[in-house]
């Protein structure tokens, strides 16, 4: 017959016990005492503040087999000294949670809170349940870091997709739902239709000015419309990285059918009925993947940009 063993009984039970203080008194504990424990045997109804001099501000509870980290960025505009506005700020911030999240990155639940002139951003960092809580902090610091950067990424480098097509009946629903994936994923968007004029611009330097401020430009191609007088002016003369988008036994027109050939900054992607918003993440891939390839490029052959 199996003895029991005492040390083992001791130790589950100042194990509770140490737990026990935590439910009771509440009170946020540093980076050095939550690297002390030991996360895997949390109870799930106990929820550690973290709270650190160069640390983001962080709640972790357990949810099954798995650690929940809710991370917070408190935005005091009053001294907001970064050269965006702290709400464009917390926006992007948003932004590039889901932008991050789509890349394979373990953050979810992305918020953000306006009261008068503070701003709380927070998203969830989640990680197995017995995950070190030393590597659970460095995951936590990382994460910031890396949400932060990307924010600070999309704000400087205008990070939006100009969205070209059919402005009426079933092309405008089209561009809606392609516009509605892409703010999904984490991209401002616009519709050209939907965008304001101004007085003195034709309708083919509206479309530039956006274009040319757009990491990339999307046209849905199902239908024929304005857009294919568009279409030279954007991607062969202005050269902007432009995807194609097209219903499976549809199309506009065969007259740019070679120029996917010729030029490597289009691509023409067929979908399925039912499939756009698919369609849409298999775009955003290849455009990402093709303006990292040709910024890359451009490093190592141009000497002006070359490290």
């Amino acid at each position: 017959m199996a003895t029991r063993n005492p040390k083992k009984r001791q130790d589950t039970a100042s194990a509770a016990a140490r737990w026990d203080e935590f439910r009771e008194e509440g009170e946020p504990i540093g980076r050095e005492e939550l690297k002390r424990l030991n996360l895997a045997n949390m109870p799930e109804d106990i929820h550690l503040s973290i709270m650190d001099d160069y640390f983001p501000d962080t709640t972790i509870w357990r949810v099954g087999n798995n650690l929940v980290c809710e991370i917070q960025e408190h935005l005091y505009t009053k001294f907001w000294e970064h050269k965006f506005s702290a709400y464009a700020f917390a926006e992007a911030m948003e932004r590039a949670v889901r932008r991050l999240s789509h890349e394979g990155h373990p953050f979810a639940e992305s918020s953000r809170d306006d009261d008068d002139v503070h701003i709380f951003v927070r998203w969830q960092l989640k990680l197995p349940r017995r995950t070190q809580a030393e590597i659970v902090a460095e995951a936590i610091k990382s994460a910031f870091d890396l949400v932060w950067s990307r924010a600070d990424s999309i704000r400087e480098n205008s990070d939006s997709v100009l969205v070209l097509g059919k402005y009426s009946g079933p092309g405008l629903v089209r561009l809606k739902r392609i516009a509605s994936k892409l703010e999904e994923l984490g991209y401002y968007t616009y519709i050209i239709k939907e965008a304001p004029d101004r007085s003195g611009e034709s309708i083919i330097q509206k479309v530039l000015r956006y274009a040319l401020s757009s990491k990339f430009v999307v046209i849905e191609n199902t239908e024929a419309s304005g857009h294919l007088y568009e279409i030279p002016h954007v991607a062969k003369a202005a050269e902007c990285v432009t995807v194609v988008l097209q219903e499976e036994g549809s199309g506009a027109t065969w007259m740019f059918e070679d120029a996917y050939g010729k030029h490597k900054h289009w691509n023409k992607l067929t979908y399925t009925r039912g499939r756009l918003e698919r369609a849409v993440e298999d775009a955003v891939a290849w455009a990402d993947k093709f303006v990292k390839e040709f910024a890359d490029y451009q490093v190592t052959k141009l000497p002006w940009l070359k490290k």
